[in-house]
């Protein structure tokens, strides 16, 4: 039986070249397609229309949309529902905790809220996204639904 001795610095320059490949197949792996919306920010929300009479709409129910201001083009676009940005929309209750109006139906960007039968009053709705910062920092923007 035969026995090589590799020497010692054979062996550290093998792993670090075996360390350094595992760190390129990961970053590979990883970061998959170059991600559109790197550095990309949302800076504002707006909902329109901003307020709505529910009586003055087709079976009371409201179609609101929320456009996006961000720093990079496209500037001004609906707010997107998917990640990095995940867009919801959401309706408040009453200084009373009654829910007078809910959302019936979504999609990118807009939302048909409806007034619940019976219910009355004024109620803030809105949209709010994360702002694609790393952080925790999300971004708001509010419209109200006034329900018979």
């Amino acid at each position: 039986m035969k026995v090589t001795i590799v020497p010692r610095a054979h062996r550290r320059h093998a792993l670090l070249v075996a360390l350094g490949l595992a760190l390129i197949a990961f970053l590979m792996i990883s970061c998959g397609s170059p991600n559109a919306n790197f550095g990309r920010l949302l800076l504002s929300i707006s909902v329109t229309p901003a307020t709505a009479d529910a009586q003055k709409f087709q079976n009371g129910q409201v179609v609101f949309t929320a456009t996006g201001t961000f720093n990079q083009s496209p500037f001004s676009v609906p707010v997107p529902s998917t990640p990095p940005y995940s867009g919801k929309f959401f309706v408040d209750t009453t200084a009373t905790n009654q829910v007078i109006a809910t959302i019936v139906s979504s999609g990118s960007g807009t939302a048909t809220v409806q007034c619940i039968s019976g219910m009355s009053g004024t109620v803030n709705l809105g949209n709010i996204a994360s702002a694609n910062n790393g952080t925790s920092t999300t971004v708001t923007g509010l419209a109200q639904i006034t329900c018979p």
